[in-house]
């Protein structure tokens, strides 16, 4: 197996070690797009006054320089690289990253680190990909560099052209030369290997592959312009790709990086336009709300047998396979913006899903495109998927439905329990769900956050039992479904889910979130209310009052100073 010599990495971590570490970013204030969202200096006016910390310019946050891939990314990469038909797989072969505490996504450079673990699966994993491209006569002939005049400047042009897309950016001639050598010892350490160019290229993948350069992405720019730090053309396309793509540049954005086409904001935008049209991009989308809504727990849905004999036992699997379709259909299919995500009434169902949903004449396993009763369910989180994994086995779940939406869409700060909270006790014969709960946390210590900021969300969809089912009664009584929730500087009265969704979707705090948590997935950090706040604004303004879709505020984020360039200061 390769492996890079002292003399081989040194330069290459010194330069790594020499950038300043990741950044540490912490939770919004309560004043900036979540207990107050409007106001973003804290003196009560919504639109600032200051310039950077509230006055509506828009600066970018203080950010790493250094971002290594996520597992997710390196196969994408690896795929894309050797243009392999399918994931290699090998990725399996690392430790999972850890997920840092505060931060909704799994792109958090803070947490992406390399210990001896996952060190060890990098080098397994590279000997297995190589070992792998030049077992394929197809990868391999798409490897091999064409005939030059000599055979040194033909391994010297495959060594060029191969790292110039694994570290998505020229190689220097130092790094060229370096690889030309490991090319050159190859014969001795592949016994195995006849033809000695084969033999170069196999070690040369396995350290590329172990290279800091393929592993992370790395932006050296470090000229100071206006207060900021534009970015190269490589380090836009790169930032294009693994955003939008999940993945490495494309030859398109290859292209355009060395022709210097990826240096103005319409350059940008031009390539982000075209990127989102590629399947890709949809696949991107439903990872981020995979992670936002947190469909993770969709998968591991598991009601009661006993309260639901009648169950399919895919159940689970069904409930995600409905919320995927409708993200893609929503977000791509139609075009749509994150009042469709709210209130559509439209999804996908079989058979099974529609029996739950009360929706006759689907027959069959394949799922159909249907329009629900929009008095009784209207966007995502009517959805069974949602409603179901926010519930437990028996009984929907008011608390952990009101949390999630309480802190993930309206971005509001809610006080850690106390150490020692006892459980919900038991239903009594003559209660109902909604009383229960009340009378466990609407008293004492727990009723500030509870009256406020949790129960209120949650009482709205008690419309829907542990499976997501509509129901008007609940334990032989009628089913309360009111609710007094503060919806920006209102408090707003609901009779139900479906007019708590619709008031969610004229809400400027609403839109404001949700662009924010687009800011915190495309940069890998938390909000930072000093810097973010007047493009998270401006954002949120073009959801709700110009209707924009989610691929419009893609867009437009990606052209944004904050995407374009990184901050002159640099937090350690």
């Amino acid at each position: 197996m390769a492996r890079w010599t002292v003399r081989q990495w040194l330069p290459a971590l010194a330069l790594l070690w020499a950038i300043p570490g990741c950044y540490t970013g912490v939770e919004n204030s309560a004043d900036d797009v979540g207990e107050d969202a409007g106001d973003a200096d804290g003196d009560g006016d919504a639109g600032g006054d200051g310039d950077g910390d509230g006055d509506g310019a828009e600066l970018p946050a203080p950010s790493p320089r250094i971002y290594r891939l996520t597992h997710e990314q390196w196969e994408n990469t690896v795929q894309d690289l050797f243009g392999l038909p399918e994931p290699t797989g090998a990725s399996s072969l690392f430790r999972d990253d850890p997920q840092t505490a505060g931060y909704i996504f799994d792109n958090d450079p803070l947490s992406l680190e390399v210990d001896d673990s996952l060190w060890t699966g990098y080098r397994l994993a590279s000997a297995q990909v190589a070992e792998q491209v030049i077992a394929d006569p197809a990868v391999l002939a798409s490897l091999m560099p064409p005939d030059a005049p000599s055979e040194a400047e033909r391994i010297e042009n495959f060594t060029r052209e191969f790292a110039t897309r694994a570290y998505r950016r020229p190689p220097s001639e130092d790094e060229v030369s370096e690889l030309v050598d490991l090319f050159l010892a190859a014969p001795s350490m592949y016994p195995g290997v006849d033809d000695a160019f084969v033999a170069g290229i196999r070690h040369v993948i396995e350290a590329v592959l172990q290279s800091p350069f393929f592993l992370y992405r790395v932006e050296s720019s470090a000229e100071v312009v206006g207060g900021v730090i534009p970015l190269s053309d490589y380090e836009l396309a790169s930032r294009l790709s693994y955003f939008l793509w999940n993945t490495m540049p494309d030859e398109a954005l290859f292209a355009a990086a060395a022709a210097g086409e990826l240096h103005t904001a319409d350059d940008v935008a031009s390539q982000a336009t075209r990127m989102i049209q590629d399947p890709r991009a949809a696949d991107m989308a439903v990872r981020f709300h995979y992670q936002l809504l947190k469909a993770k727990k969709i998968k591991g849905i598991q009601p009661s047998p006993n309260a639901f004999p009648n169950l399919p036992a895919d159940f689970a699997e069904l409930a995600y396979q409905e919320h995927e379709l409708f993200v893609r259909d929503v977000v791509f299919g139609g075009g749509g913006g994150l009042r469709e995500l709210l209130t559509s009434n439209e999804s996908f169902v079989n058979d099974d899903l529609a029996a739950i949903y009360g929706i006759e004449g689907v027959m069959g396993d394949e799922f159909v495109s249907v329009e629900f009763d929009p008095a009784q369910r209207k966007g995502i989180f009517t959805q069974v998927g949602w409603l179901a994994s926010n519930a437990t086995s028996v009984h929907p779940d008011p608390i952990h439905r009101g949390v999630f939406l309480s802190e993930t869409m309206f971005c509001n700060v809610i006080a850690a329990p106390p150490d020692v909270v006892p459980p919900v006790p038991p239903l009594d014969p003559d209660q109902t769900n909604r009383e229960r709960v009340h009378a466990h946390t609407g008293v004492g210590d727990c009723a500030q956050c509870h009256n406020t900021l949790i129960n209120p969300f949650g009482f709205a969809f008690e419309g829907y039992d542990a499976i997501g089912g509509f129901r008007t009664m609940d334990n032989g009584q009628p089913v309360d479904t009111t609710a007094d929730i503060q919806i920006d500087t209102q408090i707003v009265s609901v009779n139900d889910a479906v007019e708590l969704v619709d008031a969610m979707a004229t809400s400027e705090r609403i839109h404001q979130c949700y662009t924010r948590h687009w800011l915190e997935y495309s940069m890998g950090r938390n909000f930072d209310a000093a810097t973010d706040f007047a493009l998270v604004s401006r954002l949120g303004a073009a959801s709700l009052d110009e209707g924009a879709s989610i691929q419009d505020l893609l867009v437009e984020l990606t052209v944004s100073p904050y995407f374009l360039n990184r901050a002159a200061e640099e937090l350690p």
